[in-house]
Parts: structure tokens; C-alpha cells; sequence
């Protein structure tokens, strides 16, 4: 990574955002721009998702739910 690149982290599932966090902060200490987070499914806190640039295909609570069972 260089000064001024600009870096999207895509993941599968963030429930809490302390990795993306984390990783933002690498992100910003190398000289980069933080362009936010794409995700499939998001269970972070509104404005924990604000703060991050989170964006999901759906939300932990739109999920159907699952009886353990195939």
C-alpha cells in the first residue's frame, strides 16, 4: 500500500466492527484513505456502521432464521 491509495475492506459477516476498525487504522497510518466497508451480512450497531462506511447486502436481522436442520 502506498501514500493516497484508497482501500475498501470486503468481508463476509462484521458484528462488531473492531476488526474493520483495526484495520482502518492501518489503513490511515500508512497514508491511505479509508473508502469503507462492504460486507454480505451486517450486525454492527448503527453507529458503529456510520462511523465505518459499512455497507451490506443484508442485515443479521433479516436473515431467516435456521432450526438447526439441513
Amino acid at each position: 500500500m502506498c501514500p493516497g491509495d484508497r482501500v475498501l475492506l470486503a468481508d463476509d459477516w462484521i458484528e462488531t466492527g473492531s476488526q474493520a476498525s483495526a484495520a482502518r487504522s492501518m489503513v490511515e497510518e500508512c497514508g491511505g484513505q479509508w473508502a469503507g466497508c462492504s460486507v454480505v451480512v451486517d450486525q454492527t450497531a448503527p453507529a458503529r456502521r456510520a462511523d465505518l462506511g459499512v455497507h451490506s447486502i443484508v442485515t443479521a436481522a433479516e436473515l431467516p432464521a435456521w432450526d438447526g436442520q439441513s
